[in-house]
């Protein structure tokens, strides 16, 4: 379900106003109309706005809550009415299970562990428990006074789920209801499935009496809720809301976060905000990123064909801090100049990871094994995504249980595991058949001890390699930039024998494993002069397509250690394998590259990516200034251009055009460089 203004919306602030009452300054100098020009300054067109914050104070006039004692005023009615008269769209922000002043109130409702031990104590706000009375006493009723009451465009629902596979209540309330509908006893041995599906069973229920509470109230009243745009739900959460959230502020080391949620959220059933702050390492510590580093990761969003969207924090004192909308002012006003360029355009599908999803009723990230796979997603999918980017492949993520039409994609990539829904494997099958190139690697094909589609790849698989180290050889053909020397895989590796299928790659040992002291070297061990008797990559023909084997887990390895030589050989066995990929672009992997199509016209998006300082372990690489990079050689495949523009400047690009092909020079890239190829 998704929503028909979001898009158009695309300059979106988070605004946190989480505040206990102690501070005597609280909201001393709130004003609505200058809280208002603060945003407008700042160029934001949606906003979220706080109802009920963690601590449980309200921020509106409420019969049902508890509105913070320092704040005379309706915080919420009179920024509302102020955002509505100025065109602003305006999200009602409330917390569910973090509640401190329903959790100190109310010690029935709290979250409760099998031990009988409860979540609050030690923390500024504690947790509580969707099954008990707390949703039918307090939320529903507050949610009920919004929805008939104030003039905003929907709900921001935060801290939907404090729980999740491993994580289950036990208080009185979950032990009957469990017990009623589904006759279950609740033991700390329940399956880890079961708790899953019990945790995704009171989601559900609680956002469908909130959906029926919207339709009989306002049905135009949208529902935008944290988590829901990452894997940690299921299909059937998902299906209830229309705006889903993935904070998406970087980590060390990794610069594309948000490119990877992008690539995620542009193939969900809903729309999402895919989300930054302005804080440099957490939430609400009131530092400022330099505006370099708000419009790259703004840059890296639209640029991906999402929505810019970042978070904020009031002060004490109700006042917002100007110097901050000074900065989105320039970071948000880089966006709006590109906003009419970008409209409508939808990324064009060539290579998609196929993310695995065993049950659309479980959480889409819970084929990983772990209780919350974290929104930044796991290591083989990220290490999927990384390469591919670097690679400058076009690439989408999409998981399984989305996958409609799998024929959209000329290649369809696997990563590991290999937990698939049931039929997924024959229709891996018949899009082999009918055309398609499938690439699976490591235990992408592993399933319930089974390794599936044998025939398919030509090859026989006999079980895991011993060793932690290994080597290949690749052959000529899908040589690439490699050195010409066996190639290391500090990881995973599997023993396969070709049964028809090609050798891209020998499988090469190392001469021993590495045991200290008795069969050690002083660095890893070296590779054997021989092959093994196994292939590392192969190429078989089945059908009318082609599907490839690489015998690794090389996109968990790529993340891991960031092996040039394995990206290096993925992009030579893909170009081999694919003559037609869309386009080739001559720099580095700080240049992330994305095709688009808008009408009869092609949008080339090519997005900068310049990292200074890393500064202390743990804090992200900040970005204080981009030195534009120039003359930036790209090659795409398209009908014939009648002009080839630069936007949204409007500078025409000299091209050439042969065979299919369109060759042009970017002059410059600082942020975001947008080239247009108008097909004739």
């Amino acid at each position: 379900m998704r929503c028909s203004w979001f898009r158009a919306h695309g300059r979106q602030l988070h605004l946190d106003c989480h505040l206990p009452e102690f501070p005597p300054t609280a909201f001393k100098n709130f004003d609505a109309r200058a809280f208002v020009d603060q945003l407008e300054k700042g160029r934001v067109n949606l906003v979220a706005l706080f109802a009920k914050c963690h601590f449980g104070n309200s921020y509106y006039n409420t019969k049902a809550g508890h509105k913070h004692q320092r704040l005379p005023q309706d915080l919420l009615m009179e920024t509302a009415c102020e955002c509505r008269m100025r065109g602003i769209k305006t999200l009602a922000y409330y917390s569910l299970c973090w509640d401190k002043h329903a959790w100190d109130e109310n010690p029935a409702w709290r979250f409760m562990d099998a031990e009988g031990r409860t979540f609050g104590e030690d923390r500024p706000w504690g947790t509580l428990c969707m099954n008990t009375p707390y949703k039918d006493e307090l939320v529903i009723p507050q949610l009920a006074e919004i929805a008939i009451g104030y003039p905003v465009d929907g709900f921001f629902l935060d801290i939907p789920m404090p729980y999740i596979g491993d994580n289950l209540c036990f208080c009185a309330f979950c032990r009957r209801r469990w017990k009623v509908e589904y006759d279950i006893d609740l033991t700390p041995s329940l399956p880890r499935d079961l708790r899953a599906r019990l945790a995704m069973r009171t989601l559900v229920s609680y956002l469908q009496e909130i959906r029926d509470l919207i339709a009989s109230t306002d049905p135009a009243l949208v529902i935008c809720m944290n988590d829901v745009g990452t894997s940690e739900v299921s299909l059937p959460v998902k299906e209830l809301c229309e705006i889903g959230v993935w904070e998406a502020q970087p980590r060390p080391g990794d610069y594309l976060g948000q490119s990877y949620a992008a690539r995620v959220a542009r193939n969900d059933i809903l729309d999402s905000q895919v989300m930054t702050v302005r804080f440099y390492q957490s939430w609400g510590d009131m530092t400022l990123k330099p505006t370099p580093q708000l419009t790259t990761e703004f840059a890296a969003m639209i640029g991906n064909g999402v929505v810019a969207s970042a978070g904020d924090q009031v002060n004490v004192d109700g006042t917002l801090q100007a110097p901050v909308y000074d900065a989105f002012s320039q970071a948000f006003g880089f966006v709006a100049d590109r906003e009419e360029v970008l409209a409508g355009a939808e990324s064009v599908r060539h290579a998609v990871v196929l993310l695995p999803v065993p049950d659309p009723e479980l959480p889409l990230g819970f084929a990983l094994g772990e209780a919350r796979t974290g929104q930044q997603g796991p290591a083989p999918w990220r290490g999927a995504h990384q390469l591919l980017v670097e690679s400058h492949i076009q690439v989408d993520l999409l998981y399984s249980v989305l996958a409609e039409d799998l024929h959209r994609f000329p290649i369809l990539i696997l990563p590991e595991p290999g937990a698939y829904q049931p039929g997924m494997h024959e229709r891996l099958r018949r899009y082999v058949a009918d055309g398609g190139t499938l690439v699976a690697v490591g235990k992408s094909l592993l399933q319930g001890g089974q390794f599936h589609l044998e025939d398919v790849f030509g090859i026989r698989y006999l079980e895991p390699l011993s060793f932690d180290i290994a080597h290949f050889l690749p052959a000529e053909e899908v040589r690439g930039e490699t050195a010409e020397i066996p190639l290391q895989v500090r990881g995973q590796v599997y023993k396969v024998r070709r049964e028809g299928a090609q050798e891209l790659a020998a499988l090469i040992y190392p001469v021993a494993q590495h045991q200290p002291p008795g069969r050690a070297f002083r660095s890893p061990p070296p590779p054997d002069d021989a092959r093994s008797p196994f292939s590392f990559a192969t190429l078989h023909r089945y059908g009318e397509g082609q599907a490839i084997y690489i015998a690794a887990s090389l996109f968990e390895i790529y993340w891991r250690t960031h092996h040039h030589w394995l990206r290096q050989f993925v992009e030579a066995v893909l170009r081999y394998a694919d003559p037609t990929l869309p386009y080739e672009i001559e720099a580095s992997g700080r240049v992330e590259a994305n095709l688009m199509r808008k009408g009869s016209d092609l949008l080339l998006n090519l997005i900068h990516y310049a990292p200074g300082h890393q500064g202390r372990p743990g804090a992200i690489a900040g970005i204080e200034r981009v030195d534009p990079l120039r003359d930036i050689a790209c090659a795409v495949r398209c009908r014939k251009p009648e002009r080839v523009v630069c936007e949204p400047q409007g500078q025409k690009l000299p091209f050439s055009y042969e065979e299919g092909i369109c060759r042009f020079v970017v002059p410059e890239l600082e942020y975001l460089a947008i080239v247009r190829i108008c097909e004739g």
